[in-house]
């Protein structure tokens, strides 16, 4: 799903401007930076062949010359992004925390669906969890190649059991989908899972007797998917006139089966301050991991 998301952010960029007939209010160019870099089980190639024939399809269209780049890792976009080869990035949250100072990025677009904004610590009724203090020993799902639930979960052990989650003994597995890990839980294959909060709506909506069976131990409000950002420099004026294009997706028939694809009802704005609950996140895991383990700073 993070690949899904992450990419067709880059989709959903360009089909907002495209909806748009009013003129561009400067001359800028839209350069995309897309982070595929964790991505080892999909074929780079045609990854990028399937990008650039929709991207072409809607540059017939566009009033604002736009490029799409691919990059195997954040560092790699960063260097562009100061020698302005590019001027938007679509990465992880963690990523780019990891490698961008608060200042050199500005608002973007994402998700912004009912608790896109959030995860959920989910436990299965019957499973005897009342407390953090009670996964010890239990099966914990986490969704597979997604680093924020993995420093947020590890974090949590330090924060309850002063020791990692492997010495606490928590019983971590992974799946490759966000509903994998709801009807993992569903069906007893798991005690507890970290899940996106969107996903577990739509989930019980489409089987509500998952509601009965699960309880919701913990709310964090730390956004889960893939961020789109402008980088700093880029003139208000242009970025405000890409954003307010966004709503647009949701009243064309290619930009409702766009965002079926992403799994999430709405594309909209998406603040640069998103990021701020994530390297609080990061600050106290760095400060409990040193304190506890020895171990000075997050991966």
């Amino acid at each position: 799903m993070r690949r899904c998301r992450c990419l067709y952010l880059a989709f959903a960029l360009m089909l907002s401007i495209a909806a748009s007939s009013a003129a561009p209010p400067t001359a800028e160019t839209l350069r995309v930076a897309v982070n595929i870099g964790s991505l080892h089980d999909t074929s780079r190639t045609d990854m990028e062949v399937s990008l650039k024939l929709w991207a072409e399809e809607l540059m017939r269209t566009l009033e604002v010359p736009a490029e799409i780049r691919f990059y195997e890792g954040i560092a790699e976009i960063r260097r562009d992004l100061d020698a302005d080869r590019v001027n938007f990035v679509i990465a992880d949250g963690l990523d780019l925390i990891r490698h961008f100072n608060p200042g050199d990025l500005a608002d973007g677009f994402g998700g912004v669906a009912p608790s896109e904004d959030r995860m959920l610590l989910l436990t299965r009724k019957g499973a005897g969890i009342r407390s953090g203090k009670d996964l010890a020993g239990k099966r914990v799902l986490l969704l597979n190649k997604n680093a924020i639930s993995d420093l947020w979960l590890e974090t949590y052990c330090y924060r309850t059991f002063q020791k990692s989650c492997d010495k606490a003994g928590l019983l971590v597995a992974k799946e490759n989908r966000s509903r994998q890990l709801v009807l993992k839980l569903f069906f007893d294959k798991a005690d507890a899972a970290l899940v996106r909060g969107h996903t577990y709506e739509l989930t019980l909506d489409l089987n509500p007797q998952i509601g009965a069976r699960t309880e919701i131990l913990e709310q964090i409000r730390i956004y889960p998917g893939s961020l789109g950002l402008f980088g700093s420099r880029v003139s208000p004026a242009f970025r405000e006139y890409v954003i307010a294009k966004v709503p647009q997706l949701h009243d064309q028939a290619r930009g409702r089966q766009l965002l079926e694809v992403m799994q999430t009802e709405r594309v909209g704005r998406v603040p640069n301050t998103l990021l701020d609950p994530i390297r609080h996140l990061r600050r106290e895991h760095d400060t409990l991991a040193a304190r506890y383990s020895g171990r000075s700073a997050s991966r």
